[in-house]
This record gives C-alpha cells, structure tokens and sequence, in this order.
C-alpha cells in the first residue's frame, strides 16, 4: 500500500482513537498533580494521594484496555500500510526473516533502541493474547529487552515480566511510559513518521 492508505487509515480511525485517548487521560488525571508522599509537607497532601492512588489502581485494568485499543489500531495501521520488508541491524536480535509480518513493523523511531513499531507489535500481541501460554518471538524479545532497559529501576523493573506477578496486560505501560502517547496528537505524529506521510492529513 502506499502513502495514501496510510494517510486515509489515521482519517478513518482518528474519531475512534481520539475517544480511547480522552478516556487514558481521565484515568492519568486521577493523580495528576498531586504530591506524592516522599514530597509531601502535611498529612493531608498524603492523604490526598493515597486515597487518589487507590482509586487509580481501581481503574489500572480499564486504563490497560483502553490502551491496547490504541495499540491495536496502531497496529493494523502499520500491517496494513507499511511497505517495510527489510530487518534493520539493530533489529537482527528481535525479528527472524521468515516471520515476514514482523518485518513490517521494524519502522519508526527507537525506543531503548526498539523501533516504535516493533513496541506497537508487541504491545498489541500481548494485549490480544495476555491469557495464552507463550508469545511469538518477536513479541518475547522486545518485552525481554523493556525488562533489561529498566532492571535498575526499582519501581518499574518488574512492570514488563510477562508472568509476574500473574498475566496481566501491559499496553498502558507500552503506550504511556515507553511510546510517550499521553495524547492523540503524540500518536499521530509517531504513526505520521512511521509511515511516511507527510503534509496535512
């Protein structure tokens, strides 16, 4: 396909992804801008989080679903238009040639050195397919790969270990702590690139 399927799956599907983005940011806005404990000056500032916290936690799994959604319109977006079938170097550790669909997604900018396409993949696959046994093995690199990039992060090391503590889904950590798409502008700029569209939609 070419640059103009591209550009007409972001028309067709922008409403929709929008919508699934105002829906993440109610659930970010929970907590934000409020002190957490380790800054807080009084009790009630801890209060105020706390009891904010646990109404967020509440709504971790909806916020997850949601985001997967994004991932996966992201993600047929790529399989459908990216004209990509060539394994870039770094990706040689991630992606085997005869999986000719993930070859697609070896596409857009780097992300611990992962292209933003290849974390689309795998975010959606383990999205789609939390509660199977195994993974395909693109999917298991690239969340083998998010573990190493934060093993020395105490808060977030575990975050990407697909058993731990039980299977659960990770697309919100994907889309929001790795993809940076807090915002429907964010990801339609990141999909532009991936895609090479350029100009007005």
């Amino acid at each position: 396909m070419d640059d103009r399927s591209g550009r007409q799956y972001l028309v067709d599907t922008a409403s929709a992804v929008r919508y699934l983005f105002e829906g993440i940011d109610r659930y970010e806005g929970l907590v934000r801008g409020l002190i957490p404990p380790s800054q807080a000056q009084t009790t009630k500032q801890v209060s105020r989080y706390m009891a904010a916290a646990e109404t967020y936690a509440g709504c971790e799994f909806s916020e997850a679903t949601l985001s997967g959604a994004v991932l996966h319109v992201a993600y047929m977006g790529l399989y459908l238009c990216s004209q990509n079938d060539v394994i870039p170097g770094d990706c040689a550790a991630l992606v085997r040639p005869e999986n000719k669909k993930a070859v697609r997604f070896c596409r857009g900018r780097r992300i611990h050195g992962i292209p933003l396409g290849l974390l689309v993949y795998a975010g959606r696959n383990q999205y789609c397919h939390w509660d199977d046994e195994g993974f395909d093995f693109p999917t298991s690199q690239v969340f083998n790969a998010l573990v190493a990039a934060h093993y020395d992060d105490p808060a977030f090391d575990l975050a990407y270990e697909l058993n731990w503590p039980s299977r659960t889904i990770k697309a919100h950590h994907v889309v929001l702590n790795e993809l940076r798409w807090s915002s429907y502008e964010a990801y339609e700029s990141d999909m532009r690139s991936a895609l090479g569209i350029e100009g007005a939609l």
